[in-house]
């Protein structure tokens, strides 16, 4: 590999890790509240889809919100 070839590799590899690191954070975030909705649903309750999906639209805000960030920042 060229020395160019070779620091570009490098410097995308760090650009990708925090990136990668902060995604499976906010599926793990996304997983937890998910999983804290289940646990304290009342039994005799039962939701429609439309309110499971909603548990996963307020940490996708912000997941996508972070995507959006890479995505202008990395054409910079």
């Amino acid at each position: 590999m060229s020395r160019s070839l070779r620091t570009a590799v490098t410097d995308a590899v760090r650009n990708a890790v925090p990136f990668l690191v902060i995604t499976g954070l906010w599926i793990v975030v996304m997983l937890a509240v998910y999983g804290v909705f289940l646990v304290t649903k009342p039994d005799d309750i039962t939701y429609g889809p439309w309110v499971h999906a909603s548990v996963f639209a307020v940490p996708s805000v912000g997941f996508l919100g972070h995507v959006l960030q890479q995505a202008v920042s990395g054409r910079s």
